[in-house]
Protein backbone atom coordinates (compact mmCIF):
# COMPACT_ATOMS: atom_id res chain seq x y z
CA UNK A 1 0.00 0.00 0.00
CA UNK A 2 3.17 2.25 0.06
CA UNK A 3 4.22 4.43 2.79
CA UNK A 4 1.08 4.35 4.45
CA UNK A 5 -0.04 2.36 7.75
CA UNK A 6 -3.52 2.01 9.20
CA UNK A 7 -4.09 2.73 12.48
CA UNK A 8 -7.38 0.93 13.98
CA UNK A 9 -10.05 2.84 16.08
CA UNK A 10 -11.61 -0.59 16.41
CA UNK A 11 -13.33 -0.15 19.95
CA UNK A 12 -16.23 -1.62 17.97
CA UNK A 13 -14.34 -5.19 18.03
CA UNK A 14 -13.40 -4.97 21.95
CA UNK A 15 -9.82 -4.04 20.89
CA UNK A 16 -7.64 -1.01 21.63
CA UNK A 17 -4.43 -0.52 19.29
CA UNK A 18 -1.88 1.93 19.18
CA UNK A 19 -0.14 3.27 16.26
CA UNK A 20 1.74 0.72 14.08
CA UNK A 21 5.13 -0.25 15.28
CA UNK A 22 4.14 -0.16 18.90
CA UNK A 23 1.86 -3.33 18.72
CA UNK A 24 -1.35 -4.41 20.73
CA UNK A 25 -1.94 -3.08 24.00
CA UNK A 26 -4.49 -6.52 24.41
CA UNK A 27 -2.89 -9.22 26.62
CA UNK A 28 -1.51 -11.94 24.90
CA UNK A 29 -3.87 -14.56 27.15
CA UNK A 30 -6.92 -12.34 26.80
CA UNK A 31 -6.74 -12.65 22.87
CA UNK A 32 -6.08 -16.47 22.66
CA UNK A 33 -9.78 -16.48 24.35
CA UNK A 34 -10.96 -14.21 21.56
CA UNK A 35 -12.13 -14.72 17.92
CA UNK A 36 -9.53 -15.16 15.62
CA UNK A 37 -11.11 -13.05 12.86
CA UNK A 38 -13.34 -10.25 14.27
CA UNK A 39 -15.80 -8.23 12.97
CA UNK A 40 -18.00 -5.45 13.90
CA UNK A 41 -20.20 -3.90 10.36
CA UNK A 42 -23.46 -6.63 10.50
CA UNK A 43 -22.62 -7.52 6.67
CA UNK A 44 -18.88 -8.22 7.54
CA UNK A 45 -20.01 -10.43 10.13
CA UNK A 46 -22.66 -12.09 8.43
CA UNK A 47 -20.13 -12.91 5.62
CA UNK A 48 -17.61 -14.66 7.67
CA UNK A 49 -19.98 -17.02 8.84
CA UNK A 50 -21.13 -18.12 6.03
CA UNK A 51 -17.44 -18.29 4.67
CA UNK A 52 -16.92 -19.92 7.68
CA UNK A 53 -19.58 -22.63 7.37
CA UNK A 54 -19.10 -22.84 4.07
CA UNK A 55 -15.20 -23.58 4.06
CA UNK A 56 -13.56 -26.42 5.62
CA UNK A 57 -10.14 -24.86 4.64
CA UNK A 58 -10.97 -21.80 6.21
CA UNK A 59 -12.01 -23.31 9.59
CA UNK A 60 -9.05 -25.36 9.87
CA UNK A 61 -6.92 -22.32 9.34
CA UNK A 62 -8.56 -20.45 12.36
CA UNK A 63 -9.12 -23.28 14.69
CA UNK A 64 -5.24 -23.84 14.28
CA UNK A 65 -4.33 -19.96 14.79
CA UNK A 66 -6.90 -20.32 18.26
CA UNK A 67 -4.08 -20.77 20.36
CA UNK A 68 -1.44 -17.89 19.24
CA UNK A 69 -3.81 -15.52 20.31
CA UNK A 70 -3.18 -13.59 16.99
CA UNK A 71 -6.01 -12.71 15.20
CA UNK A 72 -6.99 -10.12 12.75
CA UNK A 73 -10.05 -7.02 12.64
CA UNK A 74 -12.20 -6.42 9.47
CA UNK A 75 -13.08 -3.15 9.53
CA UNK A 76 -14.51 -0.19 7.67
CA UNK A 77 -12.96 3.12 6.79
CA UNK A 78 -14.98 4.85 9.64
CA UNK A 79 -12.81 2.69 12.26
CA UNK A 80 -9.45 3.36 10.54
CA UNK A 81 -7.30 6.28 9.85
CA UNK A 82 -4.10 6.03 7.36
CA UNK A 83 -0.80 7.81 8.74
CA UNK A 84 2.28 8.66 6.21
CA UNK A 85 5.25 6.77 7.02
CA UNK A 86 7.22 9.29 5.82
CA UNK A 87 5.71 12.72 7.01
CA UNK A 88 3.85 11.31 9.71
CA UNK A 89 0.19 13.10 8.53
CA UNK A 90 -2.92 11.25 9.59
CA UNK A 91 -5.77 11.40 7.26
CA UNK A 92 -9.09 9.24 6.07
CA UNK A 93 -8.82 5.77 4.42
CA UNK A 94 -9.08 6.17 0.68
CA UNK A 95 -12.73 5.38 -0.24
CA UNK A 96 -12.27 5.03 -3.18
CA UNK A 97 -10.33 1.63 -2.32
CA UNK A 98 -12.55 -1.24 -2.07
CA UNK A 99 -10.17 -3.09 0.56
CA UNK A 100 -6.69 -3.20 2.33
CA UNK A 101 -4.76 -5.05 4.51
CA UNK A 102 -2.19 -3.84 7.38
CA UNK A 103 -0.25 -6.05 9.49
CA UNK A 104 0.85 -4.28 12.93
CA UNK A 105 4.11 -4.86 13.56
CA UNK A 106 5.60 -5.13 17.01
CA UNK A 107 9.43 -5.95 17.98
CA UNK A 108 11.56 -7.39 14.77
CA UNK A 109 8.31 -7.60 12.74
CA UNK A 110 6.26 -9.57 14.68
CA UNK A 111 3.00 -9.61 14.63
CA UNK A 112 0.02 -10.39 16.59
CA UNK A 113 -2.62 -8.35 14.86
CA UNK A 114 -3.71 -7.27 10.99
CA UNK A 115 -6.50 -5.20 9.92
CA UNK A 116 -8.41 -5.48 7.04
CA UNK A 117 -10.24 -3.15 5.80
CA UNK A 118 -13.44 -3.38 3.83
CA UNK A 119 -15.20 -0.29 2.19
CA UNK A 120 -18.73 -2.03 2.71
CA UNK A 121 -20.61 1.33 1.65
CA UNK A 122 -18.83 1.71 -1.47
CA UNK A 123 -19.23 -1.56 -2.36
CA UNK A 124 -23.02 -1.24 -1.49
CA UNK A 125 -23.38 1.88 -3.25
CA UNK A 126 -22.23 0.50 -6.42
CA UNK A 127 -23.76 -2.49 -6.62
CA UNK A 128 -27.12 -0.41 -5.63
CA UNK A 129 -26.75 1.99 -8.55
CA UNK A 130 -26.37 -0.91 -11.01
CA UNK A 131 -29.08 -2.51 -9.96
CA UNK A 132 -27.79 -5.82 -8.86
CA UNK A 133 -29.39 -8.55 -7.23
CA UNK A 134 -28.80 -8.86 -2.91
CA UNK A 135 -27.05 -12.26 -3.47
CA UNK A 136 -24.73 -10.50 -6.04
CA UNK A 137 -23.48 -7.86 -3.68
CA UNK A 138 -22.85 -10.39 -0.69
CA UNK A 139 -21.39 -12.87 -2.75
CA UNK A 140 -18.75 -10.15 -3.63
CA UNK A 141 -18.20 -9.27 -0.09
CA UNK A 142 -17.39 -13.17 0.80
CA UNK A 143 -14.93 -12.86 -2.31
CA UNK A 144 -13.54 -9.29 -0.92
CA UNK A 145 -13.07 -11.24 2.59
CA UNK A 146 -11.49 -14.64 1.23
CA UNK A 147 -8.76 -12.44 -0.80
CA UNK A 148 -7.72 -10.04 1.78
CA UNK A 149 -8.54 -12.45 5.11
CA UNK A 150 -7.56 -15.59 3.85
CA UNK A 151 -5.09 -14.79 1.27
CA UNK A 152 -3.14 -11.90 2.94
CA UNK A 153 -4.06 -11.58 6.92
CA UNK A 154 -3.94 -15.15 7.67
CA UNK A 155 -0.56 -16.12 6.23
CA UNK A 156 0.83 -13.12 8.18
CA UNK A 157 -0.72 -14.65 11.34
CA UNK A 158 0.66 -18.47 10.39
CA UNK A 159 4.34 -16.76 10.44
CA UNK A 160 3.56 -14.22 13.47
CA UNK A 161 6.23 -12.08 11.48
CA UNK A 162 6.65 -9.76 7.93
CA UNK A 163 7.65 -12.99 6.56
CA UNK A 164 4.74 -14.41 6.07
CA UNK A 165 3.67 -11.65 3.52
CA UNK A 166 1.34 -13.49 0.61
CA UNK A 167 1.88 -11.23 -2.29
CA UNK A 168 -0.55 -9.76 -5.11
CA UNK A 169 0.55 -10.72 -8.54
CA UNK A 170 4.13 -8.54 -9.84
CA UNK A 171 3.79 -6.84 -13.09
CA UNK A 172 3.87 -9.18 -16.05
CA UNK A 173 3.06 -12.26 -13.72
CA UNK A 174 0.11 -14.88 -13.96
CA UNK A 175 -2.46 -13.84 -11.59
CA UNK A 176 -3.23 -17.05 -10.64
CA UNK A 177 0.57 -17.86 -10.12
CA UNK A 178 0.47 -15.15 -7.13
CA UNK A 179 0.32 -16.70 -3.57
CA UNK A 180 -2.49 -14.67 -2.09
CA UNK A 181 -4.68 -15.16 -5.56
CA UNK A 182 -4.02 -18.87 -4.92
CA UNK A 183 -5.24 -19.08 -1.42
CA UNK A 184 -8.45 -16.76 -2.49
CA UNK A 185 -9.40 -18.99 -5.05
CA UNK A 186 -8.69 -22.16 -3.05
CA UNK A 187 -11.90 -20.47 -0.85
CA UNK A 188 -14.05 -19.36 -3.78
CA UNK A 189 -13.97 -23.33 -5.05
CA UNK A 190 -15.50 -24.67 -1.81
CA UNK A 191 -17.91 -21.33 -1.31
CA UNK A 192 -18.68 -21.76 -5.65
CA UNK A 193 -17.53 -18.19 -6.10
CA UNK A 194 -16.14 -18.69 -9.62
CA UNK A 195 -12.39 -18.94 -9.73
CA UNK A 196 -10.25 -15.30 -10.22
CA UNK A 197 -7.80 -15.09 -13.04
CA UNK A 198 -6.89 -11.94 -12.85
CA UNK A 199 -5.19 -9.15 -10.74
CA UNK A 200 -7.83 -6.53 -10.88
CA UNK A 201 -11.68 -6.69 -10.00
CA UNK A 202 -12.94 -8.44 -12.91
CA UNK A 203 -13.83 -11.75 -11.15
CA UNK A 204 -15.80 -9.37 -8.95
CA UNK A 205 -20.33 -9.52 -10.15
CA UNK A 206 -20.17 -5.94 -10.14
CA UNK A 207 -17.55 -5.90 -13.03
CA UNK A 208 -19.70 -8.16 -15.28
CA UNK A 209 -21.53 -4.92 -15.24
CA UNK A 210 -20.43 -1.49 -16.21
CA UNK A 211 -16.82 -0.71 -14.87
CA UNK A 212 -16.36 0.61 -11.41
CA UNK A 213 -16.37 4.11 -11.37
Amino acid sequence: MGPRGIVALAVACGVALVAEGEGSRLPVAEAAGAAVVEAAHPVLRDALGRIAKGSETWRRALEALAPTGRRALVLTPDQVVVRDATTGAAGRFDRSDLAEVSPVTEAHGQIRTVLVVVNVERLQDVHERLGSLPGEFLADVERVLAHEVYGHAVPYLEAGHLSGRCADPEPGMPATAACAIRRENVIRAELRLGRRTDAGLGSLALLRRPTLE
